[in-house]
């Protein structure tokens, strides 16, 4: 089935179920006043690489640089969605 530009690829979808877990098992764990349990390193691997990248995309590369390497010259906010 052809979904034009509304398609995923089954890796990239899978993706995104792993960013969405790995985001809500964080949140849960806050909002019971529990420690986040700790994430499996592939799974917290591939957040990191998918969320830094928006950031960049949003923000550009170099104020994603500065946010993690120089917080003095860092904008105020660097979020990824």
């Amino acid at each position: 089935m052809d979904l034009g530009d509304w398609g995923l690829h089954v890796d990239d979808f899978l993706l995104t179920r792993v960013v969405e877990l790995v985001v809500h098992i964080d949140d849960l764990a806050v909002s019971l006043g529990l420690p986040t349990p700790a994430l499996p390193e592939a799974a917290a691997g591939a957040t990191i690489k998918l969320l830094s990248s928006l950031a960049a995309w949003r923000h550009g590369s170099l104020n994603v640089i500065r946010a993690l390497a120089r917080q003095e010259r860092a904008p105020a906010s660097i979020v990824a969605l």
